[in-house]
């Protein structure tokens, strides 16, 4: 399709997305962006967002959208 004479409006579509991280068995979970299936470690970048994440094998990239759930 084209838009020769401009665009008028935009139609916005969301999404729910969910991932999983690992727990071992004492307990401790790994939450980094490492054990993502969002981040992309080639490019450094998570796919939802495009952003760089900072420190990806310890943390949580500071433009994370994702809502973390209590599970104990």
């Amino acid at each position: 399709m084209r838009f020769d004479s401009g665009v008028a409006s935009y139609i916005t579509g969301k999404a729910t997305v969910i991932a999983s991280f690992p727990v071992d068995f004492k307990g401790n979970a790994d939450i980094c962006c490492l054990q993502c299936f969002f981040y992309r470690e080639a490019s450094r970048r998570c796919s939802l967002t495009g952003a760089v994440s900072e420190y990806p094998t310890k943390y949580v990239g500071s433009n994370c959208p994702l809502e973390m759930e209590d599970n104990t």
